[in-house]
């Protein structure tokens, strides 16, 4: 005979009195508690609020044992919260599981956000100290607005970095400038953001000091391409290089390695303030950089192949009779590779068919100088653009522009990403 609802309920530790109901009484009963929807959830909300790292697997298996779906949910989606944090339970999961884990990681509300990737100014601006935090887009599109979500975890006027969501934790990743006993330095560092728990760690730095490099998330791990010395944020000159090292951050075991360099022989990339050099993006298990020859202005692809850890050139390349794209602006992935740029009247919107390694069409747009590291979501980019102080919404569509409302500061060099929570 199953004990009544009420005398569950008001017991001091539920979660225990859970685990023997459902294991010891209910699993053999026909006319079980776990048929009444109602309680299932209540109990499940309770369990809820009892789940610890070291009770967890135990649910887990319990659910498994009954075969209860909602109770292995329960247990999953609080493993899902604290994925990283909670690596040695998670690796305990079948593959299965963690899959489940990870997408329900992106079951939450979807925002927009923006963070400031490089700041050149003193604490005398009065806008530095703001900058210091990750904005959100709140309310209709009538209502929007910017709201701080979170402070960056670290103290300093002056810092650069690069943004990359995987798993749907923020990673930051690059370095900001501290007092040493001799003057100043840049510290090199990155940081990964939580943004259910709204809490931030310390994670692995790069091995290279990269400034204004790209990060791109791929199978699970993420990829540091390109940039160049980070040891001041003076302008670089026609000396400077790209570095060919590229890094790859396991974030399971919080190292950064090598992998195989970009395969720069008898040219280089032009290095631009504008966007992070080489411009790079993912697409399957293979990234895709984007970069102008410096000898002839000719936009090149390049393709890693993240399991073989090789590159190869993808031909042809885009020439200056094909578009008038002296600047590129962003590299994104819709069913293709999509490419912006801009020249001196106008902005250059096109795309390239990886299947086919063919370029697409052409299309003109409304000149914009955008600045910094934007995203791509079904038929519409998000960019940074300074001139409108803002964040501009293109449509891929009809190329019709769109500006959203001004953030707290300054728009300078931003990042925009989005994350569920």
């Amino acid at each position: 005979m199953c004990p009544p609802l009420s005398s569950i309920i008001s017991l001091s530790s539920p979660s225990i009195t859970i685990l023997k109901c459902l294991g010891k009484s209910w699993a053999h009963t026909s006319s079980s508690y776990l048929l009444t929807e109602a309680f299932l959830s209540k109990c499940l909300s309770v369990l809820a609020d009892e789940l610890r790292p070291d009770n967890c697997l135990s649910y887990l298996n319990l659910a498994q044992e009954i075969c209860c779906a909602e109770l292995k949910m329960t247990v999953l989606t609080y493993l899902s919260r604290n994925v990283m944090e909670l690596s040695f339970l998670t690796r305990c999961l079948n593959e299965e599981e963690k899959d489940e884990v990870v997408n329900l990681r992106a079951r939450g509300d979807r925002h927009l956000c923006s963070l400031r990737k490089e700041n050149l100014t003193s604490w005398k601006d009065p806008e530095t100290e703001c900058a210091r935090h990750v904005f959100i887009l709140k309310g209709s599109q009538d209502n929007e607005d910017w709201h701080p979500v979170t402070e960056f975890p670290f103290r300093a006027d002056k810092w650069c970095f690069t943004a990359v969501v995987l798993y749907n934790y923020l990673y930051i990743i690059g370095g900001y400038r501290q007092r040493m006993k001799r003057g100043w330095e840049f510290k090199m560092a990155s940081f990964r953001y939580n943004p259910f728990t709204h809490t931030w760690v310390s994670t692995a730095p790069l091995i290279k000091h990269r400034r204004h490099f790209s990060a791109v998330a791929c199978e699970g791990c993420i990829y540091a391409v390109g940039g160049w010395y980070l040891d001041s944020l003076v302008t670089p000159d026609s000396s400077t290089a790209l570095y060919t090292a590229v890094e790859c951050y396991d974030p399971w075991e919080d190292t950064w390695r090598f992998v195989s360099s970009l395969p720069f022989t008898d040219f280089q990339f032009t290095v631009s303030l504008s966007h992070d050099v080489p411009l790079a993006t993912s697409l399957g298990h293979c990234l895709y950089v984007l970069g102008s020859i410096q000898r002839t202005g000719e936009k090149l692809l390049l393709q890693y192949n993240t399991r073989q850890d090789s590159w190869c050139e993808l031909l042809p390349t885009l020439t200056r009779a094909d578009a008038d794209l002296p600047t590129l602006y962003f590299l994104g992935v819709t069913d293709r590779l999509l490419v912006i740029g801009g020249n001196n009247s106008e902005n250059i919107v096109t795309s390239f068919c990886v299947q086919s390694q063919k370029w697409g069409q052409v299309h003109r747009a409304e000149k914009v100088a955008f600045a910094g590291q934007g995203t791509v979501a079904g038929d519409e980019v998000l960019m940074p653009s300074i001139e409108h102080n803002t964040v501009i919404k293109i449509d891929l569509q009809t190329l019709s522009l769109r500006a959203l409302p001004p953030p707290p500061v300054s728009t300078r060099y931003e990042a925009i990403f989005y994350l569920h929570f």
